[in-house]
C-alpha cells in the first residue's frame, strides 16, 4: 500500500467518522481527525468530489447515505479494516438504504417481518413485496471473514426461511401484502455491504447493497435464472 493510499484511507475513515451524527462537517476537522496537513486534505477531498463520494461548498463537505457506503467501501479497497469502517457505520443506515432502494422501484416493504410456520419461529429482515414477487431479504451488516463460507451458510439458511414464508403464504396473505394475488414468486436474497467472494450459491443472488437497485430493476426479467418459490392460489 503506497502512502498516497494509506492517506486517501485515513481521510475517509475520517469523514466516517465525522459525519456519523450530521451529515456535514468542515474540511479542517477532517484534517484534525485524519492527522493530516489540511491542504493535502483539500487535495484529496476535491478528487473524492468529482468521483461522486462527496459535495463540497466552500470549506464544508456534504455526504447522504448512499455516499457514506461508498465511501466505506472505497476505505475497505485501500486496505481499511473492515471491523474499523464498521464502527462509523450502523445498522440504521444499511437498513434505511436497503428500504429506499426497495420502495424507489415500487415495493411494498416490511421490516423483521415474522411469522409461524411448523411450530417453529421465523423473521426475514426485509419483505420487499410487488406483484407478483416477494422478495425475502437476509441482511448482513459486516462480519470478518464473512464474504468467504459463512456467505455461502447465510444463503443456505436464507432460502429455508423464505422456502418456510411461501409454504406459509396461503395463511398469511393478509399479512405479506398478497391478498387476492394468483400467484407469487418468493425470492431469497441475501443482502450484504461488502462484496462476497460468491455472486450466487445454488441460484441465490448475494447482493452488495449498492447493487442492490440494479438487481430490483431486473429480477423479473431474471426469474428463470434465480432460485424462487413459486405458489399458486387459484
Amino acid at each position: 500500500m503506497s502512502a498516497v493510499e494509506n492517506i486517501k484511507r485515513e481521510i475517509l475513515l475520517a469523514i466516517l467518522k465525522e459525519t456519523a451524527a450530521l451529515n456535514h462537517v468542515k474540511i479542517d476537522d477532517i484534517a484534525k481527525s485524519a492527522h493530516t496537513p489540511r491542504t493535502l486534505v483539500r487535495d484529496f477531498i476535491m478528487e473524492f468530489s468529482e468521483g461522486g463520494l462527496l459535495k463540497i461548498h466552500n470549506e464544508t463537505i456534504a455526504v447522504n447515505g448512499a455516499q457514506r457506503l461508498k465511501i466505506a467501501l472505497k476505505a475497505a479497497e485501500l486496505g481499511s479494516d473492515i471491523e474499523r469502517i464498521a464502527r462509523f457505520l450502523t445498522w440504521s443506515e444499511f437498513e434505511r438504504f436497503s428500504r429506499i432502494s426497495f420502495e424507489e422501484n415500487g415495493f411494498i416493504v416490511k421490516m423483521n417481518f415474522r411469522f409461524v410456520w411448523l411450530s417453529k419461529r421465523w423473521e426475514i429482515d426485509i419483505l420487499g413485496v410487488k406483484r407478483p414477487i416477494v422478495i425475502s431479504a437476509d441482511c448482513k451488516h459486516w462480519q470478518r471473514k464473512w464474504s468467504g463460507t459463512a456467505s455461502l451458510r447465510a444463503v443456505e439458511m436464507q432460502v429455508e426461511r423464505t422456502k418456510a414464508l411461501a409454504e406459509a403464504s396461503r395463511r398469511l396473505a393478509g399479512k405479506i401484502g398478497i391478498k387476492g394475488w394468483r400467484y407469487a414468486y418468493f425470492v431469497p436474497i441475501v443482502l450484504s455491504l461488502f462484496p462476497s467472494q460468491h455472486k450466487f450459491h445454488e441460484r441465490t443472488p448475494i447482493v452488495p447493497i449498492l447493487s442492490l437497485n440494479d438487481f430490483l430493476q431486473n429480477v423479473i426479467a431474471h426469474l428463470d435464472d434465480i432460485n424462487s418459490f413459486y405458489i399458486s392460489y387459484a
